[in-house]
């Protein structure tokens, strides 16, 4: 059994399905499979990140055009990509391989020109037994309102709408600051909750609530960011004193941030 945030092994999977989705424009073959997967002793000399015990091993694979190996190379690093200016941010699989650090596993990449790309995951198994969710601790933290979404990566964006909707949520999803600002304008009933990615093309957070809140007096914001706060607050692209949750996050972590953001509960301090 594997012990893991259910918000952050959908990022995984929908971030990886993606990457598939824009590697095979003409259409091909995406697989998904898990296995077990014993690591031994000589198997952690050669990958020390790992332990030695029972693995869940997760497979994301495509039948599309491949990587070169300069391009494998980098592939993890933040904000690099190969697609066309707009088209991606070069988070996805920086991302991918931060939940996957983080919760002790590994990530390996495994892709040919003209062959395909498999990504091959990790991630430590559990003999814990399933612990059942406490409906009366969920209800305390999910709720009603509407939010407005902000993200222009399509993975995070997919991944947060579900989480949102699954907490109670009726969410408006927009991919960059125009179309919030669209949506906005236009929506014919109350919009309790702003949340925006920080760093976009074209149109910040910052503009983005400022344009929002002329809009929408009185709503509440919430910043997401994969940087740290006091870098984005130091620079000036955000003011000090706002809410804002770091990417990757959890679901319980989402939960309880927009709940505190909305007044539901006190703000996190993260």
């Amino acid at each position: 059994m594997l012990t893991a945030d259910r918000g952050q092994l959908e990022q995984i999977l929908v971030n990886l399905a993606v990457n598939a989705r824009d590697a095979m424009p003409r259409g091909g073959i995406l697989t998904i499979d898990t296995d077990r997967f014993e690591v031994d002793e000589e198997y952690v000399e050669r990958h020390a990140e790992l332990t030695i015990g029972t693995h869940v091993r997760l497979r994301v694979s495509d039948t599309g055009i491949g990587m070169t190996p300069e391009v494998m190379a980098r592939a993890f690093q933040p904000f690099f990509t190969t697609k066309a200016v707009g088209d991606g941010s070069g988070l996805g699989l920086a991302t991918v391989y931060g939940i996957v650090a983080q919760s002790g596993g590994s990530i390996r990449l495994y892709s040919e020109p003209g062959v395909g790309t498999t990504v091959t995951i990790l991630l430590p198994a559990s003999d814990a037994t399933p612990r059942v969710p406490d409906a009366t601790a969920g209800a305390r933290v999910a709720g009603g309102g509407t939010i407005l979404l902000v993200e222009d990566e399509v993975a995070l964006r997919e991944v947060t709408r579900r989480l949102l909707a699954r907490n109670g949520y009726h969410v408006l999803v927009a991919d960059d600051g125009a179309h919030a600002v669209q949506l906005a304008g236009e929506h014919p009933s109350a919009i309790d909750l702003l949340l925006t990615d920080v760093v976009m093309p074209r149109m910040g957070g910052k503009e983005v609530a400022e344009r929002v809140a002329a809009l929408r007096p009185g709503i509440g914001v919430l910043y997401m960011s994969g940087y740290a706060e006091p870098i984005i607050t130091a620079n000036g692209t955000l003011p000090p004193d706002v809410h804002l949750i770091p990417k990757p996050f959890s679901e319980p972590i989402l939960a309880q941030a927009v709940a505190g953001a909305i007044g539901a509960v006190p703000p996190l301090l993260l």
